[in-house]
């Protein structure tokens, strides 16, 4: 009993002159947390983890959240508008409406729109003066031995360049624009018609004509541009057809615009 006592008052006399570490419970947590932090703060990470975390985030950005832009000088790509083939399709359309709306009135009769021009200018009390604004320009059939006439020699060939299709639909369309022009002189020859027994007023008849020419010369002039830049057109295919590996022969647009007429 005497020696456990002695053993006390000793530790407590060491404490005091700090020559022993506390044994308090509080004191044992203290120095096992300073040994945790010490562990922690001076202990480099694992290569393995940090490589890890970096593929974690690298795995993060898929394809869909970027993708790939493909891009030619400054511009992006973008997809053709249309195929050499939907060209084609668009010229056959545009030229049947050209030429029914200018030219021949139906392709089973042998019948034209500048004849029936003509008939009615008579109706009207209009003489025939053989001057710019009778729309001598619509006089025009399909023959195969002409090569200047305008769109009814226009031929296509296997292989033309998107340019050369593109340059055809350009003057096709101008041609299409004309289309009411001409339902609008058949309106104004129909309003000047003469009765059977009434004879021609002077007065009346120059209101027709001027109202008349006031559309059809500047028209006929258009007309006019139109198949010349068309004939040179359509040697400038011919020429281009020539340089092809295979001789074609081509095809008139007329043929494939009226597959049953021949």
């Amino acid at each position: 009993m005497k020696t456990h006592r002695t053993q006390r008052f000793l530790r407590k006399v060491l404490e005091f002159f700090h020559l022993s570490t506390p044994s308090s419970k509080r004191a044992v947590k203290s120095r096992s947390n300073a040994q945790l932090w010490c562990v922690t703060t001076s202990a480099p990470l694992p290569h393995n983890i940090s490589a890890g975390r970096g593929r974690d985030q690298a795995e993060g950005y898929t394809q869909d959240d970027d993708p790939p832009q493909y891009t030619l000088g400054s511009g992006a790509l973008e997809k053709p508008i249309s195929t050499r083939s939907q060209l084609e399709c668009r010229i056959v359309k545009l030229w049947k409406k050209v030429w029914l709306g200018l030219y021949q009135i139906d392709d089973n009769e042998d019948r034209y729109h500048v004849e029936r021009l003509e008939a009615l200018s008579l109706g009207a009390g209009l003489t025939r003066t053989y001057r710019v604004g009778e729309l001598q320009v619509l006089r025009r059939h399909f023959l195969r031995s002409e090569t200047n006439n305008g769109i009814a020699s226009l031929k296509l060939f296997q292989g033309l360049s998107l340019s050369s299709l593109l340059s055809v639909i350009h003057i096709l369309e101008a041609y299409e624009s004309e289309i009411d022009n001409l339902r609008l002189l058949y309106s104004i020859l129909r309003s000047g018609q003469l009765a059977l027994h009434e004879t021609a007023d002077l007065a009346k008849t120059a209101v027709v004509r001027t109202e008349y020419m006031a559309i059809a010369e500047p028209m006929e002039k258009r007309i006019r541009q139109y198949d010349i830049r068309m004939n040179v057109l359509n040697m400038d295919i011919c020429d281009e057809a020539l340089g092809f590996y295979e001789r074609q022969k081509g095809e008139y647009v007329y043929h494939k615009a009226f597959p049953n007429a021949w």
